[in-house]
């Protein structure tokens, strides 16, 4: 069984992590973790000022590799299959593609559990994997 696990590295993410190794211990799953590092649009005017913001975004990327690294090596410890991805672009989008690329059994992933407002402003990346998903699709509330 091939599980998916899909990070930003905060609190909830932590929570789905634990939950994919306990999915993978009961069934002998491979787990792959996957960030999805989001492109800030370049707004700033001038030249200077883009490759400013590209090197914060290329900084955030290696910072994310590192601790995917980090966080794989620490599972792969524990006897698990483990491999990390990294990728750009949309979270909801890019973590659909790579469950189909991979043909991922079982996607789990936190959800920070926004209501009313907030979640009619920021949506929810849970609720659109959810949606587009070629798989099942376990979400893990935070606290």
């Amino acid at each position: 069984m091939k599980i998916l696990h899909p990070t930003d590295f905060s609190e909830c993410a932590d929570r789905a992590e634990a939950e994919t190794l306990r999915l993978a211990h009961l069934v002998g799953g491979e787990v792959v973790l996957l960030h999805v590092a989001v492109e800030a649009p370049l707004y700033a005017e001038g030249l200077a000022k883009r490759d400013t913001v590209r090197a914060v975004f290329e900084a955030q990327a290696k910072w994310a590799a590192e601790t995917l690294e980090a966080r794989a090596a620490a599972i792969r410890d524990h006897g698990f299959a483990t491999r990390w991805l990294l990728r750009s672009g949309v979270a909801h989008v890019e973590i659909v593609r790579v469950a189909a690329e991979l043909s991922a059994d079982l996607i789990v992933m936190g959800t920070h559990g926004r209501s009313g407002l907030d979640r009619l402003l920021l949506g929810s990346v849970a609720d659109r994997v959810i949606r587009a998903a070629p798989c099942p699709v376990l979400t893990v509330r935070a606290g």
